[in-house]
Formats: structure tokens, C-alpha cells, sequence
């Protein structure tokens, strides 16, 4: 099998096995993508088989996440693929590999990636990283208030051009997470312009003129579903959800992934109605130690060290032995023989890397050893939880 990153005369294939195994050829966003995206925003990584022909694939298209105090310009893989013809073969697991030995050397420190299968990814060190709310709530019953909130105005927008009421709603709202998606024009546009193909609507709530809530959603059937609703207090969102429920006279549900923090659910009357738990993206550290030193050290935590010991089953560079210094100019890492006061896989660094995880949840679930209270300690201040949110699809 020949890996390599496909140039342009190889882009034919790789969109007949995006046609094969996702949207179709004909539909907006499959015409979109591979007009606008493939190759002029993205890398596409694929394996050929000796006659030339593309039988697995990933799209590694790059976003900025801001993570752990830093803006991170990292690849979102999208569009794994393999055709049948190949299937049974680990191809995949080759596809991986040359995936993360490509960006290892282009010196990217993570990957992530929502899977439409978690079990998929996870044999090659993938782990959850961000959580959400998923509701479907019946519009009829979607009373939060008793009566309409007044104050606000609400007007329906041109989704295409509606970069500049939403960025600033947007912007304002990451503030409060972490791990999130810093969105630049481009980001943007892709955003509004395929919504807008998919005939997804744009709805904003304003206060003297200024907006403070919006929801990207459509209307098919007899379900409204959302892609995307953020306002920046609780009073917007509820008038959000007010308009959503002047639609119940055609439309009956109203599904809408919300944030792992939203608490709209304690306002329902029928306990029911509570949203599942939706685990919604992976990630993957591809070089731990990069990751290691670019983390800012706690004043409480200079002059002090540990010995940590990380497994990573696909990447042997992952795997070290290392005695982790923490000094005013930043966080060292020295070879060492000393006995390890942390043990973990690649997967459970990966969820303290993102904040997903707290290393004592980790810890109660005999995902990683802790040998001692400090080193538990170093552990909490050096990988404090977050409050994750993500909302990209692509």
C-alpha cells in the first residue's frame, strides 16, 4: 500500500469514495466540499493500492483550538474512509499510522475527531474529550417562563451574511469554556454558507439593538432541529426558546445539543424530558512531551516535581519515562531510572491534556496509577478540569 497526501488528479477518487460511504454526489454540501474545501483548505492523506487506485483515506482539516491558555493550530480529521474492496486488511490501522508519523513530523501535538463510532477510533489511543446535553423536547410543553419575557427583540436573518451578528455572540460566550474552536472569517463562512445549503435558519435575540443570543436551525417534518444556540445570559436563551415554541403549531419536536453545562433541563416540569448524556468529540496527543512543556506551571507547584511514566501503544516516541520539573521557565522533562509516581496510557493523558477528566475520576476508574496525596496534588493543580465545548461538524 503507497500512503501519501493526494494532489490534485487524485481528487476524483477521494470524492467518489466520499460519495461511497457518506453524502452523495449532487447533494450541497458533497458539491461544496470538493468545489470549495477539498485540497484549498484542507490536506487529504490516502493509501493506493498498486494499480493506483484510493481505497482508504482521512481529511485533515485544520481549525485553532484554544486549549489550556494557548491557540493551537491543529488538524480536525474528517472523512475516514475505506472501500470494501480493502476492508479486513487493516488498512486503517496503516492509514493511522502514517497519519500520525506525518503530523508527529509536521510537529502538530494533537488530533481530534468526532466519530460516528467511537469503538472505531479507540484501538488507536483516541479518547473523549468533549461532552454534550442532547434534548428533544416536545414544542407544545416548552414553557420556561409561564409568560413572554419582555425587553427583547428577535428577528429572523439572512444566514448567509450573518458572520457579523453572530462572531461577537460567539466570541463572547467561549470565554466561559474550554477547548473551544477560535473562529476566523473562514471558519465562518464555511460555517454560514453550508447551514445555508442545508436551508438552516439564522434567529437572533437583541437588547437595545444589540444581539445576545442566536440559534442556526431548520424545519423538517415535524422536527426543528438546532446546530447551534448560544446567548450570552440565561434570560436570552430563554426567549430563544420562547420563539422555538411559537413554532409548535406546525412542528411538534425541538432537538438541540446543547452545552455539557446547560441546566435548561431543572426548568422542565416532566423529568422525562431530561437530555441524554452525549459524548460528541475525540482527541489524540500525538507528542506528549510537546504537550508536556507547553503547559503553564502554578506558582504553588515551582520547585517541585514528579516521575511519570505514559504507555502509547501506536506511537513509541509517546512512550517515556520521564522526571517532570516544574521551574519559572516552564515545565522541564529529564531522562530518569527513578520509580514512576504516575502511570498512564496515552488515552488518559489525553482527557487530562483537554480537561475532560480530573486525575481522580481517572484514578477511581483505574485508568491511571497515582502513588501518593502529593503527587495527587501536583496532578490537580498541573491538570486542573475544564469546561469543554465544541460545535464544529467539519
Amino acid at each position: 500500500m503507497d500512503f501519501r497526501l493526494l494532489q490534485t488528479q487524485a481528487l476524483p477518487q477521494a470524492a467518489d469514495l466520499w460519495d461511497y460511504c457518506f453524502e452523495k454526489k449532487g447533494t450541497p454540501f458533497y458539491e461544496w466540499y470538493f468545489k470549495e474545501y477539498a485540497l484549498k483548505q484542507n490536506r487529504i492523506l490516502g493509501g493506493f493500492q498498486d494499480n493506483g487506485k484510493l481505497v482508504t483515506m482521512l481529511h485533515l482539516n485544520p481549525y485553532v483550538l484554544r486549549l489550556r491558555g494557548r491557540d493551537w493550530k491543529i488538524p480536525y480529521i474528517v472523512g475516514v474512509a475505506t472501500d470494501p474492496v480493502a476492508r479486513g486488511r487493516h488498512v486503517m490501522g496503516e492509514l493511522m499510522d502514517t497519519a500520525f508519523t506525518t503530523l508527529r513530523a509536521l510537529k502538530v501535538p494533537f488530533v481530534i475527531l468526532m466519530p460516528i463510532y467511537a469503538g472505531i477510533y479507540q484501538p488507536y489511543g483516541f479518547a473523549w474529550t468533549h461532552l454534550r446535553k442532547s434534548y428533544s423536547l416536545p414544542l407544545a410543553r416548552l414553557d420556561l417562563a409561564g409568560h413572554m419575557i419582555d425587553g427583547f427583540a428577535v428577528e429572523r436573518i439572512d444566514t448567509r451574511t450573518a458572520e457579523k451578528v453572530l462572531a461577537p455572540v460567539y466570541e463572547r460566550v467561549m470565554k466561559r469554556y474550554h477547548a473551544t474552536v477560535v473562529r476566523d472569517h473562514r471558519v465562518w463562512e464555511n460555517t454560514l454558507t453550508t447551514a445555508a445549503q442545508e436551508n438552516f435558519e439564522t434567529v437572533i435575540v437583541k437588547v437595545d439593538g444589540a444581539p445576545r443570543a442566536y440559534a442556526l436551525y431548520n424545519r423538517e417534518e415535524e422536527t426543528v432541529t438546532v446546530q447551534e444556540m448560544l446567548a450570552v445570559d440565561a434570560p436570552a436563551k430563554v426567549r430563544l426558546l420562547q420563539y422555538f415554541k411559537g413554532l409548535a403549531g406546525i412542528y411538534k419536536t425541538l432537538k438541540w445539543l446543547a452545552a455539557d453545562d446547560d441546566l435548561t433541563w431543572q426548568q422542565l416540569p416532566d423529568q422525562s424530558l431530561a437530555p441524554r448524556e452525549a459524548p460528541f468529540m475525540m482527541g489524540r496527543v500525538l507528542n506528549a512531551a510537546a504537550c508536556l512543556q507547553s503547559l503553564p506551571v502554578p506558582e504553588n507547584l515551582m520547585g517541585r516535581e514528579l516521575v511519570l511514566a505514559l504507555k502509547d501503544e501506536q506511537i513509541a516516541l509517546n512512550t517515556m519515562l520521564v522526571k517532570v520539573q516544574f521551574t519559572k521557565e516552564g515545565t522541564r522533562l529529564l531522562n530518569t531510572v527513578d520509580d514512576p509516581k504516575v502511570l498512564m496510557d496515552v488515552e488518559s493523558f489525553t482527557q487530562l491534556f483537554f480537561g475532560f477528566q480530573g486525575s481522580r475520576d481517572l484514578e477511581r476508574a483505574g485508568a491511571i496509577y497515582v502513588a501518593d496525596e502529593e503527587t495527587r496534588e501536583i496532578l490537580d493543580k498541573l491538570f486542573p478540569r475544564e469546561n469543554n465545548f465544541i460545535n464544529e461538524y467539519f
